[in-house]
């Protein structure tokens, strides 16, 4: 199963063991894994329990393994929310998700713990007590005033001693995948160098600049892209689309596996006979 890890050493297959106590996690992230950015969504995956509320024991657990944790509110074209048939829900998906294996899942289109803005902020304030470790969040801007009431709530938080976001993903809302309604993709959010100036511009505004980073994502593909987002105010970027592409990526639409849509080139699939001509270990070395 692909959920398992070879021990070269022993030569024996092990997984993490989620019902495990917390006290037999590490205490820190083991120097022979990469960084990873737990991105929350909608759906909780991973980190809730059998009623589908967030589990702050779980949270706690992933984040032994885990940099810093992204509350996904908004993501390309698509906002948020979805399904995933349940095909392409394997018992590896499964375990990793925390979910039934071979049904359909189902996320919900709002965040359940954003519901006003102050709501969210205080979700991201826990998730930091938690895992002492930073917190932000991805988001889509459509127009000025929402930004300005954001930052605005998260300076009244800053003045009053709470805590604020450690970050902001903007991410373009003219999505890059190419697999949103082109109603979504030409009509709500605003592309990337439009958000990154906003969101800059009532960062420092508001005197958070130097407390809240900026990432930028959607549709960077090449060197004077990254350098047009760092100079509009990002920090740092995010790149999805490009090794997407370099990784054979046609943009077919089809990622979905439903209704007959399949990867026809093996990237969105669950369809081992085409994901075997993707050599990750030996195409990494």
């Amino acid at each position: 199963k692909d959920s398992y890890i070879l021990d070269n050493e022993s030569l024996l297959l092990y997984r993490i063991n989620w019902d495990a106590p917390l006290e037999v996690f590490p205490k820190e992230v083991p120097e022979d894994i990469p960084d990873i950015v737990l991105q929350i969504g909608s759906g909780l995956y991973g980190v809730r329990k059998e009623d589908r509320t967030f589990d702050p024991v779980r949270y706690e657990k992933v984040m032994r393994f885990c940099k810093m944790s992204e509350v996904k509110i908004a993501q390309g074209a698509k906002q948020t929310g979805g399904k995933i048939v349940g095909e392409k829900v394997t018992e590896d998906i499964a375990y990793y998700r925390g979910v039934e294996p071979w049904k359909d899942l189902m996320s919900p289109n709002r965040f359940p713990y954003a519901n006003s803005t102050e709501e969210l902020l205080e979700f991201i304030s826990q998730l930091k007590t938690i895992s002492q470790k930073p917190v932000g969040m991805k988001i889509v801007i459509s127009n000025a005033d929402q930004v300005d009431e954001l930052i605005g709530a998260m300076k009244e938080r800053f003045d009053k001693g709470l805590s604020v976001p450690d970050f902001i993903t903007v991410d373009g809302g003219d999505g890059g995948s190419a697999t949103a309604p082109l109603e979504l993709m030409e009509g709500v959010g605003l592309s990337l160098i439009n958000a990154l100036y906003l969101l800059d511009f009532y960062l420092r505004m508001h005197r958070l600049r130097e407390h809240i980073q900026i990432i930028g994502s959607g549709k960077l593909l090449t060197p004077d892209d990254i350098a047009i987002a760092l100079c509009m105010g990002a920090d740092m970027v995010g790149i999805a689309r490009g090794f997407m592409m370099s990784g054979g990526c046609i943009r077919a639409r089809h990622c979905s596996g439903a209704n007959s849509k399949k990867c026809p080139v093996g990237m969105a699939t669950q369809d081992k006979k085409k994901r075997l001509s993707y050599l990750v270990i030996q195409k990494s070395q």
